[in-house]
């Protein structure tokens, strides 16, 4: 889900082929490669959407009940 969003929002993705990797997707921002950490998010008490991430990574993509959402927030 999180890599069809990125193809959809214009991005070229590239996806890591061994479990063992430090994160699961690089895409090019202007030319320069960004990490992506993708990851299952949860509801907390006050209602936003969180999850957990630990690791080297440039951008966290959530994904929620088929939505995907950033943070950063990509442009």
């Amino acid at each position: 889900t999180a890599a069809s969003d990125l193809m959809l929002r214009g991005y070229d993705v590239f996806r890591a082929l061994s479990p063992a990797r430090s994160c699961d997707l690089i895409i090019l921002l202007d030319g320069q490669p960004l990490r992506v950490e993708v990851r299952t998010g949860y509801v907390r008490v006050d209602g936003s959407v969180t999850a957990n991430a630990d690791g080297d990574y440039d951008v966290l993509a959530i994904v929620f009940k088929g939505k995907v959402t950033y943070a950063p927030e990509l442009p």
